[in-house]
């Protein structure tokens, strides 16, 4: 095996160890994030919730999959607290 088929394999091997979120626009690119991105990408989306003002920064991988131009990733729970839904905004004290 040449050079080039190595590095090939060495390509293809690093791939299947990541999550890829292709993207519909601006350049229908392909978004690349390590295994570990999924678990740290929810427990942002969970730490955003209700936080108000104090939210956190959104994960990249939260807006790679709001941006994608597959469905797998465009309808899935990554996207379901978008802006439009003010998941953010502080929750009602009905404690009273």
């Amino acid at each position: 095996m040449g050079l080039r088929g190595w590095v090939k394999r060495l390509e293809r091997d690093a791939r299947e160890e990541m999550i890829e979120i292709p993207q519909a626009k601006p350049d229908g690119k392909v978004k690349r994030f390590p295994k570990s991105a999924g678990v740290d990408a929810f427990i942002n989306l969970m730490d955003r919730m209700g936080a108000g003002d104090d939210a956190p920064p959104e994960h990249p991988l939260i807006a790679a999959a709001r941006n994608s131009s597959e469905p797998k990733w465009a309808e899935s729970v990554y996207t379901s607290g978008g802006e439009e839904l003010r998941w953010t905004e502080p929750i009602k004290d009905l404690s009273e």
